[in-house]
């Protein structure tokens, strides 16, 4: 298993998301932080993680006491906090908090398909949200996922029927869930 390769700043970060059409992912961190060194030693030393996080994303370590900067630019409250931006640093997607590997996973394909949303990229939405449904069935992030993946289906197609199918698969599996209820709007 290969490291994280954390780059060398903001800058460094938004130049490879640009060339490799990848995403920034900001992690700002403290020294102090119980659950950014638990984040270090156990999320980021999964191989799965590691393997997302290179595929997808231009990765940059961020230390709240010595990037103050940034990190009174992204308002960054609590730490560990995630971000997702696009190669010019416009923020799309946070979290924040500690999450083990696998929690960890669902959440940035769940952050990387929101962010596609964001962006009108429909297809792209979709594809993540449907990683989350289909290899993360009972991830906290899967009801969401299939919110989300209806609304992208039906921004990309302009066809009511996928909202009203959303909702009936969802009511099935995630009958009590707080995204079921917003989608019982299209029942």
């Amino acid at each position: 298993m290969m490291p994280i390769r954390w780059l060398k700043g903001l800058t460094k970060a938004e130049n490879e998301a640009h060339v490799s059409d990848k995403l920034v992912l900001l992690f700002f961190h403290s020294s102090k932080c119980g659950g950014c060194r638990k984040t270090e030693s156990m999320t980021f030393a999964d191989g799965h993680v590691t393997e997302l996080i290179e595929k997808c994303c231009a990765p940059v370590s961020l230390d709240v006491t010595a990037d103050q900067g940034l990190t009174a630019h992204y308002k960054i409250e609590w730490t560990p906090t995630f971000i997702l931006a696009d190669s010019s640093g416009v923020e799309l997607e946070r979290w924040v908090g500690f999450l083990p590997p696998e929690d960890f996973i669902p959440q940035l394909y769940l952050a990387i398909g929101l962010s596609s949303f964001h962006r009108g990229l429909f297809k792209e939405a979709e594809t993540a949200f449907e990683r989350i449904i289909d290899n993360h069935t009972t991830s906290v992030a899967a009801p969401q996922a299939r919110y989300y993946m209806g609304v992208a289906l039906y921004k990309a197609t302009g066809d009511a029927s996928h909202l009203k199918r959303t909702w009936e698969a969802m009511s099935r599996r995630f009958p009590n869930d707080f995204w079921t209820k917003k989608a019982s709007a299209w029942s």
